[in-house]
């Protein structure tokens, strides 16, 4: 794998956070020659199989949440090898808005985490279960805990693990804080909830946030587990990816392997990463998750 960093925003400008979309979507291709992800349907064979049949090993299905601006495609690589390893996996494309057609995560995060109510309850239904597993990425690690908050989900999540999940918010490198500072945060929110509504509910401190994460940043009887890189210029600073509450798993994927160079979109792409989340979904059978991971999980 090929891996790319971001430009670091750094311009102080209000255009910076349209361009900021354009940005990620350039960072998408890993491979020479690979297509934009968040444009091309890839099929992901053996996803959303409601005849996989659960196993003792693997006793609930699980659900794949996508990040903001991409779709249940982009788990092109980590799907395959879940479902290589006997679990059932599911995912949706949720968010999708009018004003940017094709790319997900976009519509306000409320509608996003009811989607994901609808079509998780409909797993839970079909395959006969009454808990799912979650593993989600950026805007896709909040979704279920919204869910679970506010959504009557609560009780339906037995593991939850997020992948540089955007769990307290983004300064998006202090560009949010100075943004404010210049009396220009207000009509930039407003901008983007005609264009893309998720946008301003995941700035640190905005209204979602504060409500997302009122009360305690976890949820009863579910085990978090969180893994995050130093290199992400999406959610800043990386650390606001952990949860904070007791109990919870947080890792540096740079503290793994000091040689994953993965920033925010590319965590998807990393098998370091996911040798970390097949750990989290079966500890018994857990292997040391390093740099031998860099060509294979």
């Amino acid at each position: 794998m090929k891996f790319t960093i971001s430009s670091v925003l750094s311009a102080s400008s209000a255009a910076i956070l349209v361009a900021l979309s354009a940005i990620q979507v350039a960072a998408l291709p890993m491979k020479a020659g690979s297509p934009v992800t968040g444009l091309v349907k890839r099929d992901i064979a053996g996803m959303n199989d409601y005849s996989c049949q659960l196993t003792t090993a693997h006793p609930r299905p699980l659900i794949l949440i996508h990040s903001t601006l991409l779709t249940v495609d982009s788990w092109w690589e980590f799907a395959p090898v879940l479902i290589e390893n006997g679990y059932c996996v599911f995912g949706l494309t949720y968010g999708l808005y009018p004003t940017i057609p094709g790319f997900g995560g976009l519509a306000s995060v409320e509608s996003s985490a009811q989607e994901l109510a609808t079509f998780a309850d409909n797993v839970l239904t079909q395959m006969n279960v009454t808990q799912v597993d979650i593993v989600g990425h950026s805007q896709g690690g909040i979704l279920a805990r919204y869910w679970m908050k506010y959504l009557e989900g609560a009780g339906k999540v037995y593991r939850h693990i997020g992948i540089s999940p955007i769990t307290h918010g983004t300064t998006l490198d202090s560009l949010t804080i100075w943004a404010e500072a210049w009396d220009v945060f207000a009509p930039l929110s407003a901008f983007f909830n005609v264009i893309a509504p998720s946008f301003p509910e995941m700035v640190a401190n905005s209204t979602f946030m504060n409500e997302l994460n009122d009360g305690g940043d976890t949820a009863s009887g579910v085990i978090f587990s969180n893994i995050a890189t130093k290199y992400d210029e999406v959610v800043t600073p990386y650390t606001t990816c952990f949860q904070e509450d007791t109990g919870v798993t947080n890792v540096v994927l740079q503290n793994l392997c000091a040689l994953s160079l993965n920033e925010h979109l590319t965590m998807i792409n990393s098998f370091v990463v996911l040798r970390f989340v097949l750990n989290q979904l079966d500890p018994s059978n857990a292997k040391t998750a390093n740099c031998l991971n860099l060509l294979s999980a």
